[in-house]
């Protein structure tokens, strides 16, 4: 920012007669601006040039003051607004594993694409907060991904049904027991034959067991599962390969080199953080004649697995076959 030490020395007998003129109120930031000599204009119109022509407009400044006021005003509004009044009522009987300000942990699992993870949440007062992985169990060894670690925030989301609806309005549950109730009874009769159930990729073993409940008793229904970004291609390599509907395991301790086709493997593809910790311990070299596994990558935009890659190609996804 430019300084005012260059410009000329005030008259001052020019200063008192300028100030002998005038009456009522007047502000002035500096006895340069009082008395306007022409090098303070010129050093405000080199300054301030989107400004200078409103500095002394009594209009301007006066437009400046209103916006400026309205909008406080209107920033005050939005943080005054009240909160919906909520009823704090203690327990009447307090269940025996709550101590409030002490968390609780429990065991669960999460799935991506029909693949169970187990992880460990923490919950305070019933409302969990954090995911961590279960180190007792095969598919986390204790870790997590960015994906698990976010799962937590599906619990808060607004958008998330909290009712049942029909039409916009909110229904009770026995509404929909009653609407539900005359359509299968409806299937019944023909065994099913117009029932349809779409799932994603279900590894559950209750749920299993209830479709197939269901299945029995209306052997006319179908029971579809898709994901959206599935491993169907991979299902069919292996059945191709193998000549069976099976799920490849990778092991990827026991690997040398690492073939990585659009494939990432280290962290949208399920079994991520046993993947991630089995690689990493391929990566240690612990004894001078040891060596550490090699990773080749050939993927059509950037990953996680891409980023860690000894070797990365860049290609289209038609043209990963080709290369193959």
């Amino acid at each position: 920012m430019s300084d005012m030490s260059d410009t000329p020395r005030l008259d001052m007998e020019r200063l008192r007669r300028s100030l002998a003129g005038r009456t009522g109120t007047s502000y002035w930031r500096s006895l340069e601006e009082l008395a306007g000599t022409p090098e303070f204009r010129e050093f405000l119109h080199r300054e301030f040039p989107a400004g200078a022509a409103e500095w002394d407009d009594p209009a301007g400044r006066r437009q400046f003051l209103k916006i400026m006021g309205a909008s406080l005003a209107l920033a005050g509004l939005a943080g005054c607004t009240r909160q919906p009044e909520e009823a704090i009522v203690p327990y009447v009987r307090q269940p025996e594993e709550v101590v409030p300000g002490k968390p609780l942990y429990y065991a669960t699992a999460l799935t991506l694409g029909g693949h169970a993870t187990g992880v460990l949440v923490e919950s305070h007062l019933g409302r969990p907060t954090k995911i961590e992985g279960n180190p007792e169990h095969p598919a986390s060894l204790g870790a997590t991904d960015a994906l698990t670690q976010a799962a937590v925030l599906n619990l808060y989301d607004p958008d998330r049904a909290q009712t049942v609806t029909r039409l916009g309005e909110i229904q009770p549950y026995g509404e929909f027991l009653a609407a539900l109730k005359p359509a299968m009874d409806a299937q019944r009769l023909k065994g099913g034959a117009g029932l349809r159930v779409l799932t994603g990729n279900v590894s559950s073993p209750t749920v299993a067991r209830l479709m197939r409940a269901l299945l029995a008793e209306m052997p006319q229904a179908r029971w579809h599962q898709y994901e959206p970004a599935g491993l169907d291609s991979a299902r069919a390599g292996a059945r191709l390969a193998l000549g069976r509907d099976v799920t490849v395991r990778h092991d990827l301790s026991r690997a040398d080199v690492i073939l990585a086709l659009d494939a990432d493997f280290l962290m949208t593809e399920p079994d991520s953080p046993r993947h991630a910790r089995a690689f990493a311990d391929g990566r240690r070299v612990q004894d001078p004649q040891g060596s550490m596994n090699r990773l080749w990558v050939v993927e059509s935009e950037l990953s996680l697995t891409g980023g860690n890659a000894d070797h990365r190609v860049a290609l289209r996804p038609a043209q990963i076959a080709a290369l193959v």
